[in-house]
């Protein structure tokens, strides 16, 4: 049941699907810019014992993770519940997989790691036996590959089958 890629939002809206086994996306997603204090460990007084540990670089957070718990629907038979799983492909809109690519400069990448969270109940519809599930991942970015600052973007694929 493969879905057509989706982008990132930082708010999302996600239309609830009506027929059995339609997986619901959001068409876009937008990750908030980083703040500088997730990436700049918090100012800290330090004392160096000589010019070599002067001359060495400052420590950065090159590891930043964000959850997307709701990033998608589906409504199935009751039956399938506890046996859906999710996986996530991300291709970076260079062409780079587990990656995100900044478009005006397409050398520039941020491996990526996608995670899958929990598949959850949202509800039941006892009528016509199914319920609505969703699910979601965290995604998990290395700054160390950047070679350059702005916007990154890619495209997420997600997949749900049963066990």
């Amino acid at each position: 049941m493969p879905q057509p890629p989706s982008l990132g939002q930082s708010f999302l809206r996600i239309t609830e699907p009506t027929n059995i086994n339609q997986l619901s996306t959001p068409q876009t997603l937008v990750i908030p810019p980083l703040p500088a204090s997730e990436i700049v460990p918090a100012a800290k007084s330090e004392s160096v014992a000589n010019s070599q540990q002067l001359l060495s670089p400052p420590g950065f957070n090159n590891f930043i993770s964000r959850d997307f718990p709701n990033f998608w629907q589906m409504r199935v038979p009751i039956e399938q519940v506890g046996f859906l799983y999710a996986t996530y492909e991300m291709k970076a809109e260079n062409g780079r997989n587990n990656a995100v690519s900044n478009p005006q400069s397409s050398n520039s990448a941020v491996q990526v790691v996608i995670e899958p969270l929990p598949i959850t109940e949202i509800s039941r519809d006892q009528n016509s036996n199914t319920a609505l599930v969703q699910g979601g991942f965290r995604l998990k970015m290395d700054l160390s590959t950047a070679q350059s600052a702005g916007l990154y973007g890619g495209n997420v694929a997600v997949t749900v089958n049963r066990r």
